[in-house]
């Protein structure tokens, strides 16, 4: 018997496959939802970013000193007053120090919640505010937040 008649033993390597074949179970998913993450955390970094400087304002801070120490709200949403997680509107500082802002704040207490509604211009670095209200969930009569 010769070498050359004797049966194969060792059977022939597959040939290798490509990148695609071998990863396409990890890449495929991988590849879609990147973009939808990115997208997504460029949104709520924007978010975060608006929200923080609404929040760090002169008017809203003064907004929500005006209503913890109005009587007359906290009879009506008990007390702490705890504001909301998301106030809307907008606030304007152009570049010679005066502004404007019109924000909405949701606020809560143990017995209710509401809104409290800023209007206010900025003139020679002081704000006075046109509106400075608190309205009810529930539908009531405006409580003003402008006088102590």
């Amino acid at each position: 018997m010769t070498i050359s008649s004797l049966p194969d033993l060792v059977p022939p390597v597959p040939p290798r496959r490509g990148w695609w074949s071998r990863n396409w179970k990890w890449f495929l998913p991988l590849g879609c939802l990147l973009p939808v993450l990115l997208c997504g955390g460029f949104v709520t970094t924007i978010a975060v970013v608006v929200m923080g400087s609404i929040t760090s304002s002169e008017p809203y801070q003064h907004a929500l000193a005006q209503a913890r120490t109005n009587g007359e709200l906290a009879a009506v949403i008990g007390t702490p007053i705890t504001p909301g997680y998301f106030p809307v509107g907008s606030i304007s500082i152009h570049s010679d120090g005066s502004g404007d802002a019109n924000l909405t704040i949701p606020i809560s207490g143990p017995k209710g919640s509401g809104f409290i509604y800023v209007a206010a211009t900025k003139t020679g670095g002081v704000w006075t505010y046109s509106r400075l209200s608190f309205r009810s969930a529930k539908p009531s009569e405006p409580i003003d937040l402008s006088t102590p």
